[in-house]
């Protein structure tokens, strides 16, 4: 297979004392992302919410290069309005006649969605938020489609989320060219989507203003650094809501502001969530939730959830969590949610 021998020679080269080469985003997987997997039980949902289990495989016959020579038939766009909230329209990096015929508005704010593993546009992961912002705002959302590659072993379909990022990148710049404004444009993507957007903002020729990972993935990307996994310096601001860190998402807080909602662990109301596959996509359904929950989640910054919850951080600041985030806000903040939808709590009361 081709990971394994990816694996055995770099273990040959390290025992031999050789230098090993610089590895590029796409070829992040290393012995210990491998170790990772081999030794934990986990499962992520598909579209319909069905099981999955990550698993070794890594079987699909195609190279990095094959799949970076066809992305354009890989990765998909599709635009949605309030002149059209459900029946998405087609955009293509370059195309300015498609673009000129589409109902999108370089005037108005522009907000990219995607989805993980196993997922596609008609993931909850991305039309849960679709459908808040289509409601309660005049922008345009984009919704980034790359399920021809994300439904395919875990591994293989991890090696490529650099690929599907900087292709990203190009439509960021197509779109900024015809007009968009960066400072009103937000990335938001869950688990290997996290690293999906964030990469796709730090390849784009400009700054853009503002990335959402939720949950970013962390089997396969336990090593990585910036440039080849979501970061803080992405963009002007970057935030990382954390749902299931330790299993299938990140603990270590690696964006300007890191949110741990109920501890950024497990969450309230998944009983018996073992795989971690309900905490794992509370972080959308709290994101969808915060585009126009009346209420907000409010988060208290603090060290650590036994320090926040003992009331030893009651004199630290508190900030929004999701999409109306603070942007000035930077360290780890604390919150607790109810165990059902709605999700938000409102203000910490000391």
């Amino acid at each position: 297979m081709e990971i394994r021998i990816l694996i055995g020679l770099l273990l040959i080269c390290v025992v031999a004392g050789l230098p090993v080469e610089e590895k590029s985003y796409n070829d992040i997987f290393t012995p210990n992302d491998y170790a990772i997997l081999k030794n934990m039980t986990a499962y992520m949902y598909d579209d319909n919410e069905n099981l999955v289990k990550l698993t070794l495989d890594d079987y699909y016959m195609e190279s990095v290069k094959e799949t970076q020579e066809d992305i354009e038939n890989r990765v998909f766009f599709s635009l949605y309005t309030k002149k059209n909230p459900t029946v998405p329209q087609s955009l293509y990096v370059n195309d300015e006649y498609v673009l000129k015929n589409s109902n999108f508005d370089p005037t108005k704010p522009t907000r990219f969605i995607t989805h993980g593993w196993m997922n596609s546009r008609n993931s909850p992961a991305c039309y849960l938020s679709r459908d808040a912002y289509v409601k309660s705002e005049d922008c345009n959302v984009i919704v980034i489609d790359w399920s021809k590659i994300s439904i395919r072993p875990y591994i293989w379909a991890s090696q490529r989320v650099g690929i599907v990022g900087q292709f990203v990148s190009t439509m960021i710049d197509f779109l900024e060219e015809q007009g968009m404004d960066l400072s009103k444009t937000l990335l938001v993507g869950h688990s290997l989507g996290a690293h999906i957007v964030g990469l796709a903002a730090r390849n784009a020729q400009g700054k853009v203003n503002f990335v959402v990972g939720l949950d970013p993935a962390f089997p396969g990307f336990s090593l990585a650094g910036p440039g080849s996994r979501i970061s803080y310096d992405d963009a002007q601001y970057v935030e990382i809501i954390h749902t299931n860190g330790g299993l299938l998402g990140f603990l270590t807080a690696i964006g300007d502001s890191d949110f741990y909602p109920n501890g950024g662990e497990k969450q309230l109301g998944c009983l018996l969530d073992f795989s971690g596959a309900c905490s794992h996509a509370r972080s959308f359904r709290f994101f969808a939730e915060s585009i126009d929950s009346p209420r907000g989640f409010h988060g208290r910054k603090c060290n650590s959830f036994i320090r926040f919850k003992k009331g030893l951080c009651d004199d630290q600041s508190t900030s929004l969590m999701g999409h109306k985030s603070e942007l000035h806000a930077y360290g780890t903040y604390y919150l607790v949610t109810n165990s059902k939808s709605p999700y938000a709590n409102g203000p910490i009361l000391v």
